[in-house]
């Protein structure tokens, strides 16, 4: 039996670790390709849920993925963060690619607010 944890009040590195261990369904410290697609998928869910839905576009908890979807959405991740190169994405790793997505996004966001504003 779950039990619902309040994050509301959680830091921001107490969210990354509840996220992590969250997904680490086999608790072994470490996430898989299969960990990382539930990951991806609960992400998403998240996001459009705060969307409104398109009718046309089915929700992602609808889609079915082939094999080769997954293994494009995976590989990647695995390229760029499993820096032990051991097929899973430990908490460190983990941590430093939270750390690499939130630089990036802050950088694009003040890219975002450099550029000059058209039609006014």
């Amino acid at each position: 039996m779950q039990v619902p944890i309040d994050t509301s009040k959680m830091s921001e590195a107490e969210l990354q670790f509840h996220y992590f261990k969250m997904h680490d369904s086999d608790n072994n410290n470490k996430l898989d390709g299969c960990e990382l697609i539930k990951s991806l998928i609960h992400w998403h869910e998240q996001g459009s849920k705060e969307q409104p839905h398109n009718e046309q576009a089915p929700h992602v908890e609808e889609k079915i993925f082939s094999d080769e979807e997954l293994v494009a959405l995976i590989d990647p991740i695995l390229q760029m963060d499993d820096t032990s190169r051991d097929g899973y994405i430990d908490y460190p790793e983990f941590i430093k690619a939270q750390q690499k997505a939130a630089a990036s996004q802050q950088k694009h966001q003040q890219q975002q607010q450099q550029q000059p504003q058209s039609g006014k």
